[in-house]
């Protein structure tokens, strides 16, 4: 997919095995019970910081604001020169500067404040527990596991418990502390967890998703049932929806960014007039800093490539008269046909998708599945069962 230009490293930054395993910090199931809402969601970046990048982008934005004004002032009086032109080509370029860094740090946090938070699918009345296992979260009209071996973050607050299974972080299970059979305890596992793996910059890719599920599934399957198995590739998701979203939003980031390179480049020329030199050694430097985003994406991607192709994840499950069913290494999901708001065919893909909007969906290619026939009767029952549709 398009690359996003504030992708964090590809390296990988968690928790190294040399931690203990999650199961070592809990000692007992831990039930519970209640209300979770989208603000929860919210708050486990704002307040909990699920995600590192929230604050760290805007700190070091607004680091480089102060720097570039504390050094552009300090050598104007280094020169002597203070006159009244002087002066208000310094403050000219900071106020240029200084816009262009507001803009960014304002999309940055819009993107990982409210938006990624926006794709979480567990909402309303929750219920369920966490052992030394997994954990094992249910909604009115989903159910999801999660073994806690694959914990990669966790973050807390007094009121907020988050984990993560995926190094992308773009989905996350928030718990609300309270809602918990145990508070105390809750407050205390959570933190252990959280000191032993903390919050870490998401990766662009977690290869662990592209390998086969272990262990068995929780659910039973019915005989009436429509299976499918197999890696689902990056083009398969061609024409859906969900990718002409994120399409945009990767897009508006780059402008954003754009917007940013320009605004440092007009500041300068403020301050010091056109240069070839100082103009010529911040085009270079742009070209280093789009050229390092590219190589990495590239090779991320091309380490998860098969035969060319750019195997997103690997899954197997089924759809029946109940719902769908999905099983990945990370963890497993039944949702009911109620869960899903809408859905789209495409000639390569069936989409359902949990939102009004179109950010977040569960996919299930035409190769998932034996052959011509399962695929035509999987997308007649999805036609039948789900009240909202969207075909391309």
């Amino acid at each position: 997919m398009t690359p996003n230009p504030y992708q964090a490293p590809l390296s990988d930054s968690f928790a190294t095995a040399s931690s203990p395993p999650p199961s070592h910090f809990v000692p007992h199931r831990l039930e519970f019970q209640g209300q979770l809402t989208r603000q929860h969601h919210r708050d486990a970046v704002i307040k909990a910081g699920i995600r590192t990048d929230y604050r760290s982008a805007t700190r070091v934005m607004l680091a480089l604001a102060g720097a570039y004004t504390l050094a552009t002032g300090v050598l104007t009086l280094a020169l002597g020169d203070v006159d009244f032109d002087s002066v208000i080509r310094v403050l000219l370029s900071t106020l240029v500067l200084v816009g262009g860094i507001l803009i960014f740090c304002r999309h940055q946090r819009w993107l990982i404040g409210t938006r990624i938070p926006g794709f979480q699918l567990a909402t309303g009345s929750i219920r369920g527990w966490i052992d030394a296992e997994g954990l094992w979260i249910e909604t009115e009209q989903s159910q999801a596991y999660q073994p806690l071996s694959k914990l990669v973050a966790c973050a807390a607050t007094h009121e907020l418990w988050v984990i993560s299974f995926a190094k992308e972080l773009t989905f996350w299970q928030t718990l609300p502390i309270e809602a918990f059979s145990d508070p105390a305890l809750a407050r205390s596992v959570a933190a252990d967890l959280q000191r032993a793996f903390p919050p870490a910059p998401p990766q662009l890719i977690d290869q662990r998703k592209q390998t086969p599920p272990e262990g068995d599934c929780l659910f039973s399957m019915s005989e009436e049932a429509i299976a499918f198995e197999g890696p689902f590739y990056e083009d398969n998701a061609q024409d859906t929806r969900l990718l002409k979203t994120t399409k945009q939003v990767v897009w508006q980031t780059w402008l954003v960014l754009a917007v940013l390179l320009i605004s440092l480049l007009v500041s300068i020329l403020t301050l010091t007039g056109f240069r070839s030199l100082y103009v010529g050694l911040l085009f270079l430097w742009i070209g280093l800093l789009l050229a390092g985003i590219f190589y990495r994406v590239r090779r991320a991607r091309r380490s998860a490539s098969e035969k060319g192709r750019l195997v997103a994840w690997w899954s197997w499950g089924w759809l029946d008269d109940e719902g769908y069913v999905a099983m990945t290494s990370l963890g497993q999901t039944r949702a009911t046909w109620q869960f899903f708001d809408h859905y789209e065919i495409t000639d390569d893909a069936i989409g359902l998708y949990p939102h009004q909007n179109d950010t977040a969906c569960c996919l299930v290619s035409r190769e998932q599945f034996a052959g011509a026939d399962d695929w035509n009767r999987a997308t007649a029952l999805v036609k039948s069962k789900v009240r909202c549709q969207w075909e391309a």
